[in-house]
């Protein structure tokens, strides 16, 4: 695997960095360091050297001095040596100042040699200083204390002999203080030059640090700013709704990891964004089609309520009539009695048979009446029982049981209706009779058992009449109570379905701005216009799973 930088984690960057600019910095330091430790070396060369001509020319200067102390005391030896004791005195001074111009001599010449310096200058003042002493003593063999002459001879001896040891002496003290100024300002010279060269070199390391430091910085901070720049840019396209951006990491540092888990967030919103735009474009598909259901379902719901509410009017007018058709059997089964009690007593009373037969007619007439009306009641109670039937088949399975009591009433309508038929027949039957009781009024007897026979048989059916009647108002006010619930639950119903008609444009609105708000997205080169269709399948499956809950409705 092939190592590139920017693969180093940034803590390990800003380390490797910190670590390249503190050798750096011990690199500029031992630089300095070297200067410091060569200049400092110079200065105590320098020292020492200046130190050694100071000495060399203070050695040539006092040897300068001890000459002329021997000179000066050779003088006072020939003026002030009259005096053996004076003699003695400056011949040993002569004596000592010659051995410390030759030791003062030699300390120069071990000095000069210890810088370096040409030593004939001095080997030639000593030889001059011992040809000097040599002269001088061989001189003073013609002095004599007593003879004052010989102080002249012993000086004519020796005159101007001094000067060439004077000259070297001074050459040597001149010599010295030329060599010690050369030496001075070559000291200077190589200070200069060490101290150009350790600021040169220094300046070299420092600018190399800080051109190597300045390109570390720069690359360090590329190589961090330019991912964290491309992570702002997605994190702003993200903020955009922009979801296809490509995001690609370059790196395996903080940063490349940075951009892949940005990728990553990215697809991951990109796939939920998708989803949730599906989806809520199905759910508007569902609400609108739920609202449509809805509205259909409430429509047939009214509906329905007008018609069980038209039908509970009916049946309670079909309460109405069996009830007075049971008054009305009632009153028939007393008029039977009646005529029961009056056929017993026309035995008797044979002789007011004619008025009676009046009755007789009047009676019959009334029971005629009667009849007709119990007719027309089963006829319209069969009427109403084919419209409860009709009702209960289209309430399903809300009217099953309505549909049974619709038949049981049907069932006693065409009973009533077969009794009033048979009732009709016999009261017709029985006013042929009184309309031929004139001509057979001799076989009244007979006549009036058989008629009392059937004022029984009447009587009989007239109850049964009154019984069916009473069962019959019994069955529809049954009716009428099923008739109520199923207007109750089909109220209850209508107001479910105002309800859920209400939750469903709710729905519908918020599936609306769920889509809005979604569409603010961009999952691909261009977003998709609002209210794009879902997929087919997607939305039949959720018409099927609407379907149900309107049937539920």
């Amino acid at each position: 695997m092939r190592f590139r930088f920017r693969d180093l984690p940034i803590a390990a960057r800003l380390c490797l960095l910190g670590v390249l600019l503190l050798a750096a910095t011990v690199i500029v330091g031992l630089g300095g360091w070297r200067g410091l430790v060569r200049t400092h070396d110079l200065e105590v060369r320098s020292t020492q050297t200046a130190a050694n001509f100071a000495a060399a020319v203070d050695t040539a200067r006092v040897a300068q001095v001890d000459f002329k102390k021997q000179v000066q005391e050779w003088k006072d030896l020939l003026l002030r040596g009259a005096n053996a004791d004076d003699f003695s005195k400056h011949h040993n001074a002569f004596v000592a100042q010659a051995h410390a111009v030759d030791t003062d001599l030699a300390a120069l010449k071990q000095q000069m040699s210890a810088l370096g310096l040409d030593t004939h200058g001095v080997d030639a003042a000593l030889n001059t200083h011992a040809d000097l002493g040599l002269t001088y003593l061989a001189a003073l063999q013609h002095y004599d204390a007593k003879d004052e002459k010989s102080v002249h001879i012993v000086d004519g001896l020796v005159v101007g002999i001094d000067r060439a040891p004077t000259t070297a002496i001074d050459g040597l003290v001149a010599g010295m203080k030329k060599e010690a100024q050369v030496a001075s300002q070559r000291i200077d010279a190589q200070s200069h030059a060490a101290f150009s060269q350790a600021c040169m070199l220094l300046a070299s390391v420092v600018l190399s640090a800080v051109i190597a430091s300045v390109v570390l910085v720069g690359l360090l901070a590329y190589s961090i700013t330019a991912p964290l720049g491309r992570a702002v840019k997605v994190a702003e396209a993200v903020a955009g709704g922009d979801l296809a951006m490509d995001v690609v990491a370059t790196s395996r540092d903080e940063t490349g990891k940075l951009l892949c888990a940005l990728a990553v967030m990215n697809k991951q919103l990109r796939n939920v964004v998708g989803v949730i735009r599906a989806g809520s474009t199905e759910i508007s598909a569902s609400t609108r089609q739920i609202a449509m259901g809805n509205q259909d379902l409430s429509q047939r719901t009214s509906e329905q309520a007008a018609a069980l509410e038209e039908t509970s009017t009916s049946m309670q007018e079909l309460t109405d009539s069996v009830n007075a058709n049971a008054r009305h059997a009632h009153e028939a089964s007393c008029l039977a009695g009646s005529a029961s009690d009056i056929a017993r007593q026309s035995g008797a009373a044979m002789t007011e048979a004619v008025g009676a037969m009046a009755h007789v007619q009047d009676a019959a007439n009334r029971i005629t009446d009667i009849t007709e009306t119990m007719e027309r009641i089963a006829t319209q109670t069969h009427i109403l029982a084919l419209n409860a039937s009709v009702e209960a088949a289209r309430a399903g399975e809300a009217g099953k049981g309505f549909t049974i009591v619709a038949a049981e009433v049907q069932a006693l309508a065409r009973s009533s209706r077969t009794a009033s038929r048979e009732i009709r027949a016999l009261i017709e039957e029985s006013a042929t009779i009184i309309g031929s009781g004139t001509q057979i009024i001799g076989h009244a007897e007979s006549m009036v058992g058989k008629l009392l026979d059937s004022v029984e048989t009447v009587t009989k059916t007239v109850d049964a009449i009154a019984s069916m009647s009473t069962q019959q108002a019994s069955g529809i006010q049954l009716i009428n109570r099923a008739v109520r619930q199923m207007d109750e639950v089909t109220q209850n119903n209508a107001a479910l379905v105002e309800e859920a008609a209400a939750a469903a444009d709710t729905v519908q609105m918020r599936a609306r701005s769920l889509v809005e708000s979604v569409e603010f997205f961009k999952l691909e080169g261009k977003q998709a216009p609002p209210g794009s269709p879902a997929p087919k399948t997607a939305s039949v499956s959720s018409q099927a799973s609407t379907r149900p809950q309107l049937q539920a409705a």
